[in-house]
């Protein structure tokens, strides 16, 4: 009974800090569940956008939100010939043996790496991008599921902010090129959790809570971002 009254109360803690620091990181295992929808639609990024700031990349593999979530922010001072990669690896949702010892770097933990990469290995990422249809207006009323596998790439650069998602309807995941072009900068250690299909049975059910894992909730997209 102590055990879940103390959990109990971390979890209200949480929620309450994080509506005011909404700054949408994803290094801090409490506040991450709550800044989730902020994260992924780069409400941080969006409200520093404008003309003369650093230019400011993010992108997010989720590969079954309960199994591997990989995040990528990358930060070019403006005029640089180089940027930071920050990387971090973890697994999503909460639980009682995740609120009780998953503070550490083990498997509930998260696991980070920050590097500095070349101007040209931000240029293959920025082709990627574009080969890929980064450039393309982002697909109004798309549905990002937890329990499967999408990427969500968004761009700030000379005060204009693009978005943009993949997931198994507009692209065939496995194929492609981003992990490739992220990989110099991630310096985690943690294998790529590499994408198939997964069971899902019918989510059409009211009383559908995920095909594999504790944690199912959707995203949708709208124009250039997700809708909150």
């Amino acid at each position: 009974m102590f055990c879940i009254h103390r959990i109990l109360q971390v979890t209200c803690l949480a929620a309450a800090l994080a509506a005011c620091t909404a700054d949408g990181g994803t290094s801090n295992q409490i506040f991450r569940p709550f800044q989730w929808f902020s994260y992924a639609n780069g409400d941080d990024i969006r409200e520093k956008c404008s003309p003369g700031r650093n230019a400011r990349y993010r992108m997010i593999y989720n590969a079954i939100y309960d199994k591997q979530v990989r995040t990528y922010d990358i930060l070019q001072i403006n005029t640089s010939k180089s940027a930071t990669q920050t990387t971090r690896v973890f697994r999503g949702g909460i639980s009682v043996e995740w609120l009780l010892g998953s503070l550490g770097s083990g498997p509930a933990g998260t696991h980070e790496s920050k590097v500095v990469i070349s101007l040209d290995d931000l240029i293959a990422i920025e082709k990627a991008l574009v080969a890929s249809g980064f450039e393309k207006p982002a697909i109004d009323g798309q549905i990002l599921h937890s329990d499967s596998f999408y990427w969500i790439a968004m761009v700030c650069r000379d005060g204009n902010f693009k978005y943009y998602a993949w997931n198994d309807e507009n692209a065939d995941i496995p194929k492609l090129p981003f992990r490739e072009v992220l990989a110099k900068g991630d310096e985690t250690g943690v294998p790529f959790q590499e994408p198939y299909v997964p069971v899902t049975f019918s989510r059409n059910s009211r009383y559908y809570n995920g095909g594999e894992g504790s944690t199912y909730f959707t995203m949708q997209v709208r124009d250039n971002g997700l809708d909150l």
